[in-house]
């Protein structure tokens, strides 16, 4: 075989192997490479942890502040029936919580367990102080005299919208009637972004001159469109042991649900 053969075929060899490798380029491309995510348990991307921080939206523990519960209360509301209360905190801006398990337990004066634990699941919004309310509590002919409340699974973290960074519902023209026989409270509740939301929880609580909790109450509010406002309703059975000297309102606005 003379020089210019051999060169001819080192040519060909050389092109054929370039062709080689672009097809198994392509092929592993197509067919192999597996692309990454944020749910295939690797940190392989920008991530700060495995498929946390970074591109994926859920915030790595490491970053994330605990809720904090401020504190519960339990309350008579007719009969062996009770409701109980729980205040949080979430003091992370940008992260919220789509979904947490808790639990009250009611005990009596000796520190005994007065009805089977209630368990529940809510959510957390961002940068939010929460009121989380369960009912009925019933109790039998046990009397209740504190509640101890505390989460029952891990809060996994998850970033939001920036809006969510400062309340987007606000209350208004809060008034208390009959309070000597059956009290009875309405609020409005003001929407007045640019933006509709539905599915509101909303928690009425009522504080007597020292800040101690007389009751507390939920309803729900279905939907509130952009810049308008929808009134709602808390009841009771029977008037209140002390008088009324403040009353909070507080929407629930889940972030990981709204359009």
């Amino acid at each position: 075989m003379d020089w210019s053969t051999r060169k001819k075929l080192g040519c060909m060899g050389i092109v054929a192997a370039v062709i080689f490798l672009i097809a198994g380029y392509f092929f592993y491309e197509t067919f192999i490479k597996i692309t990454p995510t944020c749910f295939d348990s690797k940190q392989n991307q920008d991530e700060r942890g495995i498929d946390c921080g970074g591109i994926c939206s859920r915030v790595c523990a490491m970053d994330a502040k605990t809720i904090v519960p401020l504190w519960s209360r339990i309350f008579h509301v007719a009969g062996d029936v009770y409701s109980a209360v729980a205040y949080v905190e979430n003091q992370n801006v940008t992260a919220g919580v789509q979904k947490v398990s808790y639990e009250f337990r009611a005990y009596d004066a000796q520190n005994l367990l007065v009805a089977d634990p209630v368990d529940g699941t809510t959510f957390v919004g961002p940068n939010d102080k929460t009121a989380i309310f369960e009912t009925p509590i019933k109790t039998g002919n046990r009397i209740p005299t504190s509640v101890f409340f505390t989460f029952t699974s891990v809060p996994v973290f998850a970033t939001t919208d920036a809006k969510y960074r400062v309340p987007q519902l606000s209350s208004a023209n809060t008034k208390l009637t009959n309070v000597t026989t059956a009290p009875k409270l309405s609020a409005d509740i003001k929407n007045d972004t640019l933006f509709d939301y539905a599915n509101i929880p909303v928690v009425a609580i009522l504080y007597d001159a020292d800040d101690n909790l007389i009751s507390a109450s939920q309803t729900l509010i279905d939907a509130i469109p952009q810049q308008s406002s929808q009134t709602v309703y808390f009841t009771w059975p029977a008037k209140f042991d002390k008088p009324v000297a403040r009353i909070e309102i507080i929407p629930r606005l889940n972030p990981f649900i709204q359009k």
